[in-house]
């Protein structure tokens, strides 16, 4: 038998320091698996965010050095996945 799944769109991506602080946190405490961040309305924007979660930018330091992000587009929706590699590597 053949089990469907279906998902919801994704979120946006969180604006606030506060939420993206607890998801840093979060992505810390599960080393090694990818999460998806939320997504943005243009795949460039999405590309940026990657980006700057990778290099800890500007509204993204809790992020930096340990993480891994990638933008992708699914179903029209231009998401980015995070994951943190610290040690798990």
């Amino acid at each position: 038998m053949t089990t469907l799944r279906f998902e919801k769109p994704a979120p946006l991506i969180p604006f606030s320091v506060e939420s993206r602080t607890e998801i840093a946190k979060a992505l810390k405490l599960t080393p090694g698996r990818w999460a998806l961040l939320g997504q943005r309305k243009v795949a460039g924007s999405a590309r940026q965010d990657a980006y700057s979660v990778r290099n800890g930018k500007p509204g993204w330091s809790m992020f930096g050095p340990g993480f891994e992000a990638e933008a992708r587009t699914l179903f029209g929706e231009h998401r980015i996945y995070v994951r943190y590699v610290d040690g798990a590597r």
